[in-house]
């Protein structure tokens, strides 16, 4: 309010007197609008207040209104502090608003005023600290905390004018004269240019906090946090679009002196008043809400869109940029049609963009399920990998095949073949496989396993396909870093020397990784050589972790490379079984693993290149193996760090 004032409401002072106006309502009637804004905001910060101290202490809301449970939330949490800076805030505000009132002087109430503009921004700006900006990442509130306080500042300047400005169009209405007819045009006019300057602000801090909030399309429409924004979103664009009918047909009638125009625009901005009020109260609810980036989105729609069908055929290819064609030339014809207000020819070329878009969704549009966009709460880690292969061979490997390629012993008796369950891990969502799996396929053999698998458990045969499809492109494998290619390392936790636990995760960003692989007595030569290049690995910052078989020790291999027990790991027995299935040169060779092998890692989590076997006694590898870390380590990051799979 106080920003209308300065912006809108004070400039129009010098045409009060022309236009019948009392100067009083112009300057001080915003001001007490303000002042009981202020009041109801000091109002439910107590509420919220309690309401905090309720939920943080655990007990009911009648119980928590206490001087205890109440102190420790003033005095112990971010929130309080936070808290009790604004009541500070709060009362200079209230303070400055009774002088401006108050005051007779001109200047001293402008200086005033400038006054308690600053210090209510600040007021508003310290909202953005009790809420879900100031819980986010600390790397993350760099950027979010500022775009949430340059949205409360525009939110501010943009809805707290309404009043103001209903107030004063309804006082020209009730004038009618022609000067107060003026007066209310150069007020809408001011108006609509703060509002253009407040609306830029929003979008650009929303979509910062959108992004940080939200993260995707299915979190906004497959989450409470989503959903109640999109219907704060849909009042805000009925706002705009109130605004744009202000700005764009009755602002011009107004200044013809059309009174109608006057009622209407006062009529407006009620509406956009009422609406804004609305606005606030779905804010308020989104403050207590989880944020959809941490909720398990469920989609509501029976399809939804991928661009898998683009690569999967070239008819659709094509029809694709047959649409994308219509809608440029139908944007065009809508463009032409706007600047020379020829209605049918604007009417028609939206129309062909609607078509474009109908087609262009029917042709992308993939069946989709409620589970489609969950994220697997079980990470990809060699203990889930052999977890999974466990249940996979128990309940899956009858019809599917040992390898997951359709090909089981029961097959053959089935109507219709089993699915290549490799090649669907794939081209599908981790979300869709969850379904399918534990909800079987209407019509089919393939049965519903919740009944008797828990969702971890579903997770973990999903983990092991996932596992499965990465080992066909592992096999392409060599001594030579190939192409950036990614097959996602499967985590794992180690320890070496008596230190504390570490992950091959840890290890991301900071080293490329050397994971050797090694049964004694065969690798003993290949472990003699790799031992006295250590200090070589570690100027070139390569980790070197080197991991036992299920048939070997470390501490008997750290006897047997002079006590080298810096490279040795103690990992858990999974760790060489889910690795092993990374080493094989191919499906056929069965449950063989090699005695010895190595994977060179890069800093994002990638297999990169693969050694099998020791050749001989002499076998050191030592320029190879360099030439290729070399590589990696010029190399630029070709992929986000590897997050496993289930997204």
């Amino acid at each position: 309010e106080l920003v209308f004032v300065l912006c809108v409401a004070k400039p129009l002072w010098r045409v009060v007197d022309n236009a019948n106006l009392d100067g009083n309502d112009v300057s001080r009637s915003p001001v007490r609008i303000a002042v009981w804004g202020l009041v109801a905001s000091i109002a439910s910060g107590v509420a919220w207040l309690v309401v905090e101290a309720a939920v943080m202490s655990g007990m009911p809301l009648a119980q928590a209104v206490n001087r205890t449970t109440v102190g420790l939330v003033l005095g112990q949490t971010l929130f309080g502090r936070v808290w009790l800076l604004r009541a500070v805030i709060g009362i200079g505000v209230g303070a400055l608003l009774t002088a401006i009132i108050r005051a007779r002087d001109d200047r001293l109430r402008s200086r005033l005023t400038m006054g308690a503009t600053l210090l209510a921004g600040v007021y508003l700006a310290t909202l953005a600290w009790a809420g879900h900006a100031a819980a986010g990442p600390p790397a993350e509130r760099s950027l979010h905390l500022p775009a949430d306080v340059v949205h409360m500042l525009a939110a501010g300047a943009c809805l707290g004018a309404l009043p103001g400005l209903a107030f004063l169009l309804g006082r020209a209405q009730r004038i009618s004269s022609v000067p107060s007819l003026d007066a209310a045009a150069d007020l809408a006019r001011r108006f609509s240019a703060l509002g253009v300057v407040s609306v830029g602000a929003l979008f650009l801090s929303g979509l910062v906090n959108t992004w940080y909030l939200v993260g995707d399309v299915p979190a906004l429409i497959g989450t409470d946090y989503g959903r109640i924004l999109l219907a704060k979103l849909a009042l805000f664009a009925a706002m705009i679009t109130l605004a744009l009918v202000n700005r764009l047909r009755l602002t011009p009638r107004l200044r013809a002196h059309d009174r109608e125009a006057l009622h209407r625009l006062r009529r407006n901005a009620l509406l956009e008043a009422a609406a804004g009020l609305l606005v606030v109260t779905l804010v308020g609810v989104l403050g207590i809400t989880v944020p959809a980036a941490h909720q398990a989105p469920v989609w509501p729609f029976a399809y939804t869109l991928s661009l898998k069908p683009v690569y999967a055929s070239v008819g659709i290819s094509t029809a694709l940029v047959f649409a994308a064609s219509l809608a440029l030339v139908a944007a065009a014809m809508a463009l032409r049609g706007f600047r020379t207000r020829r209605s049918a020819l604007w009417i028609s070329g939206l129309a062909a963009i609607c078509v474009a878009v109908s087609i262009s969704a029917w042709l992308l549009a993939v069946p989709a399920h409620p589970t489609s966009y969950l994220a697997s709460p079980v990470r990809f880690t060699t203990t889930s990998i052999v977890n999974g292969s466990a249940r996979y061979a128990r309940d899956c490997s009858g019809c599917h095949g040992s390898q997951g390629r359709g090909d089981g012993p029961a097959a053959a008796s089935l109507a219709r073949k089993p699915a290549n369950l490799v090649e669907h891990a794939s081209q599908h969502r981790a979300g869709d496989l969850f379904w399918v799996i534990a909800h079987g396929v209407p019509g089919t053999s393939m049965p519903a396993f919740a009944p008797q698998l828990s969702a971890s458990e579903i997770w973990e045969v999903i983990q092991f396909l996932f596992a499965q499809a990465e080992v066909a492109d592992a096999r392409a494998l060599t001594s030579r870093v190939q192409p950036w290619r990614p097959v996602v390392a499967p985590d794992f936790t180690f320890e070496i020397d008596a230190q504390p636990q570490e992950s091959l995760r840890g290890q991301r960003g900071r080293f490329v990784t050397l994971l050797v692989f090694y049964t004694l007595p065969d690798s003993l030569p290949r472990l003699r050589a790799l031992a006295p290049e250590e200090r070589n690995f570690a100027e070139d910052n390569v980790r070197v972790i080197a991991v036992p078989t299920v048939r070997s020790s470390p501490s008997a291999a750290a006897e047997s490379v002079n006590d080298r027990k810096s490279i040795f790991a103690i990992t858990r027995p999974d760790v060489a079984v889910a690795y092993a299935m990374f080493a094989r040169r191919s499906i056929e060779s069965g449950d063989d693993a090699p005695a010895h092998v190595e994977f060179l890692i890069d800093r994002q989590g990638y297999l990169r290149a693969r050694w099998i076997g020791v050749r001989d006694a002499a076998d050191n590898r030592a320029v190879e193996m360099f030439a290729q870390i070399e590589l990696l380590n010029r190399e630029a990051p070709g992929a986000p760090p590897a997050e496993g799979h289930g997204h």
